[in-house]
Order: structure tokens, then C-alpha cells, then sequence
């Protein structure tokens, strides 16, 4: 008897029981199509085409998560995302959104080429959203409403819409691209971010290619988020790592054609920072990857932030992207593209310099002896007759090298402690702030001076170190 009322119980909870809410992504999934004028693969939505959106869409559903940023290069689904969002909004949770674009401009071509398209070509959207000549509903270019709520598209550089209303959903997108202050009101960001602060179940979401490093917004907002990477195993350790450029290698020809230059990309494969072992696009786009945070106490904050590059989009491959970063050469116009929109990186000039204040700058910080980009290091070690000066250098890709450390050690070249000393330096490993570390690879050790013979000697004894003497040549016309 008892058993059976338990059973009378649980069937009452499940016929009054809410149903769950479909996600953002299942909602896509079932609502959408996507058309040949507006999609290279027409045919059904389906997210699993691109699996590293799934965890980002999952976030907007997430009642513990207010704020969603997104740092990525293009052809990788970040606007689509931003679509389906809306779409969600719209059926399944209404309420009024506020979508700043760049510029009113850009706000005005964003909703006629895609938005408008996107409504006329969902059906479930049609039914809801009236058509722009319907004036009864208020629906212009730039507003569209819906049972529940609206939608007011802006440019970041116009400040009254966005402090006209209360809004429980902010979309921005292109967010390096906005204005540094909306008219004389200041930050966009924060004015936008304001007119949510009366909901508690806002969702602000913050989508950019990056522009200028130092300079983007976006960096900012990814740094303060839980910084999430969409990372694929290495098939022959296990490892997980995000894949990008500087882990790229290929081999390419190169064809001087008497007015152009053109350039044919074989063998690019994907090396293991960790085993060293090298794999295919194919290989590894086979893989069965997933989000790794790398700032997981964002999570508490409600912050979820997200970098995606063009190396694990399912339109684009990894000849193409190579043979593009080949051809922008030197040009720093095309070389910023190359940075922005397939490697998803804040671009670095590296040019002439204006002045010392520029040059400072520059100046990098990173939370350990060794930055992520290091690959060995070598030390060069200039002799005096009072002391040894040294030097300890990383080196990275394309020619990128830093400072590691500098330093004296006082005292006769002529004294085996002087040397003893310099050991400690030569057999150091230098750590990464993940633990993992690179001793110095090659030794360089001044022989000229007044102290040649003591030098030669104690390379000698270090030559397993691989510690050598070495002696500059001057001249006019010599490097």
C-alpha cells in the first residue's frame, strides 16, 4: 500500500512538474536551416559540426553565469552563436535586449544582411517578429519586437539608446572595433553593462576578433573570465593543448614569377609541446576535444570566457591558413589580418619604434622565469679580468626571444670558483608557471681579453655542458 502511494505521489510530481527548458543550442538545432545564400554547408542546423560552441551556448543557459565573453578569429561560429541566442530569447525566454554593434552603421548592415535573413528564413521567428512594415509593433531596421520583449540594435558610438532602458540581455559584438566613449558618456562597456544591474538573471555576452594587443578590450575580458580553451588530446601522449600557431610547423616552396610571389604549403602537421610527436590536420581534427579552463575561480564570479582560433574551424584548413600567413609576408597590414581573424591574436607591430616610452610599453610581464613561448635557451657569458658577465636567453618562433636573466659573478676568470659559480647558472632549470621547466641548451663564453688560456680550460671541462668558447671578429662589412 505504501509503495503504490509513493507511486501515486511521483506521478502527481511529474504531471505538474515545469518541463525543462530546452538549451540554446537544442533550440538551433531544431528550429534552424540553413539557406545557400547565406551558409556554405545549406541543410539543417547542427551544432555538433562545431562541438567547441557546445559549452559556450551551454553558458547562456547557465543560471550561474551572467557574463560570457568570447575572444575568437572569424569563420568559427561566434555571430551564429550570437543568432541563436537571440533566437532563444525570443521563443523560449522573452525579455529586452540591447545589441551594440561598432558603429550605427555597421548596426544598420548587420540588420538588414543578416538578422532580417535569419528572421525570414525561421519560421518559428516569422511568427513571432513582425515584418518592418507593420508600424503597429514599432519593428524599424534597428528594433524589432516580440510577445515579451524587443530588440534595439545601436552603435557603441551612440550613447542615448543605451542609457534610455533597462535591459535584461546585452549583446555586444565586435567589441574591439567600438568607439572608446559613446558621445562624451564614456565606456560603452560599462554604460551598456548598466542598464542590466536590475536583473538578477541578466546575461551580458561579449563576442570580438582582436585587434591591437594592449590596445582590445576583448584580452581584458578574456583575462578576467574563467578562460576557457577548446583543447584536443595528443594521440600519442594524451595531452591536452590548445592548438595554435606557434605549434604549427610545415614546409613550403617558394616561387619568384618576376612580378609576384607565390608560394605552395606541404606537410603541415601539429607538434606535441609536451612528447614532440607530429600529427595531421586529419589526425588530430579527430580527436574528441573539450573546454579546459584555465582560470576556473571565474566560475564563482559568474564569468565564463572563451578563445577559439581558425585551426579548429570545419571550414576552413590548415594549408590555407599557412599559405596566407606566407603570403602577408612583412606587410604589417596583411600580417594583422592573418593575427586577428584566423590566428584569434591581439596583433603586435613590431616595427621602428618613436621613442623610448614606446619601447617600455612593450615591456611583457609573465608569472614565472620562463614565458609560454620559449622554446630553448641559450646563455652568453662575456669575460673581464675582474668577473664574468652573463646573460640567459629564450628563444621562440620567428626570431622571438626574451631576457630570462641577467647578472655578475665577481671575481678572477683565473679562479676555479669564478667557473663553479657560473655552473650554477649554466645547470638551472628554468620553470614555466605550469611547473615544467628547460635547462640551457648552449653555453657561449668570450675568449678574448687578458684571460684566453683560462678560459679555453674551463670550457674544456664543461664541453658535456656544452659550454664553448667563442671570440668575436670586428671589421668593416662583418656582422
Amino acid at each position: 500500500m505504501r509503495q503504490k502511494a509513493i507511486e501515486l505521489c511521483a506521478a502527481i510530481f511529474l504531471m505538474f512538474k515545469p518541463p525543462e527548458k530546452i538549451k540554446v543550442h537544442e533550440w538551433a538545432d531544431q528550429n534552424r536551416t540553413l539557406y545557400s545564400d547565406s551558409s556554405a554547408e545549406p541543410g539543417r542546423w547542427r551544432t555538433d559540426r562545431t562541438p567547441y560552441m557546445i559549452a559556450i551556448h551551454e553558458a547562456f543557459t547557465d543560471p550561474h553565469t551572467s557574463h560570457i565573453y568570447v575572444k575568437a578569429g572569424s569563420q568559427v561560429g561566434k555571430t551564429e552563436f550570437l543568432n541563436n541566442c537571440f533566437g532563444y530569447i525570443v521563443c523560449v525566454e522573452p525579455g529586452s535586449i540591447i545589441w551594440v554593434q561598432p558603429t550605427v552603421e555597421t548596426a544598420q548592415d548587420f540588420s538588414k544582411q543578416r538578422l532580417d535573413l535569419f528572421i525570414e528564413k525561421t519560421q518559428v521567428l516569422k511568427e513571432r517578429i513582425s515584418p518592418e512594415k507593420s508600424k503597429s509593433r514599432g519593428n524599424t531596421i534597428l528594433k524589432k519586437s516580440f510577445i515579451g520583449g524587443f530588440l534595439s540594435l545601436v552603435g557603441s558610438n551612440a550613447p542615448s539608446p543605451m542609457r534610455a532602458k533597462s535591459v535584461r540581455y546585452f549583446f555586444g559584438d565586435e567589441l574591439d572595433a567600438w568607439s572608446e566613449s559613446a558621445g562624451d558618456e564614456g565606456d560603452p562597456v560599462k554604460l551598456a553593462e548598466k542598464r542590466t544591474v536590475t536583473f538578477p538573471n541578466r546575461k551580458i555576452v561579449i563576442v570580438s576578433t582582436p585587434k591591437f594587443k594592449g590596445k582590445g578590450k576583448i584580452d581584458e575580458l578574456f583575462l578576467s573570465g574563467s578562460q576557457e580553451e577548446w583543447c584536443l588530446p595528443c594521440p600519442n601522449c594524451c595531452e591536452y593543448h590548445y592548438i595554435e600557431f606557434q605549434d604549427i610547423i610545415f614546409k613550403y616552396k617558394k616561387t619568384n614569377n618576376g612580378r609576384s610571389i607565390s608560394f605552395t604549403v606541404s606537410d603541415v602537421h601539429w607538434r606535441c609541446k609536451d612528447c614532440g610527436f607530429e600529427f595531421s590536420e586529419t589526425q588530430m581534427k579527430h580527436q574528441q576535444g573539450k573546454m579546459i579552463a584555465r582560470n576556473p575561480d571565474a566560475f564563482e564570479k559568474g564569468i565564463r570566457s572563451f578563445r577559439l582560433n581558425a585551426f579548429i574551424s570545419p571550414w576552413l584548413n590548415w594549408d590555407s591558413i599557412i599559405l596566407e600567413f606566407l603570403e602577408a609576408g612583412s606587410d604589417p597590414l596583411k600580417l594583422q589580418v592573418v593575427w586577428n581573424t584566423l590566428f584569434g591574436e591581439a596583433f603586435e607591430d613590431r616595427g621602428e619604434l618613436d621613442d623610448e616610452e614606446t619601447m617600455l610599453a612593450r615591456r611583457e610581464e609573465y608569472p614565472a622565469e620562463l614565458p609560454n613561448g620559449a622554446l630553448f635557451l641559450t646563455c652568453g657569458v662575456d669575460t673581464q679580468d675582474n668577473r664574468l658577465e652573463y646573460e640567459v636567453v629564450g628563444y621562440g618562433h620567428y626570431g622571438e626571444t626574451w631576457g630570462i636573466k641577467r647578472g655578475f659573478i665577481m671575481g678572477d676568470p683565473a679562479d676555479d670558483d669564478v667557473w663553479e659559480r657560473l655552473d650554477e647558472i649554466i645547470d638551472k632549470t628554468y620553470n614555466f608557471e605550469d611547473g615544467k621547466g628547460l635547462r640551457i641548451s648552449l653555453t657561449g663564453v668570450d675568449s678574448g681579453g687578458h684571460r684566453t688560456k683560462e678560459v679555453y680550460k674551463a670550457c674544456l671541462a664543461r664541453y658535456s655542458k656544452r659550454v664553448f668558447a667563442i671570440k668575436g671578429k670586428g671589421g668593416e662589412s662583418i656582422p
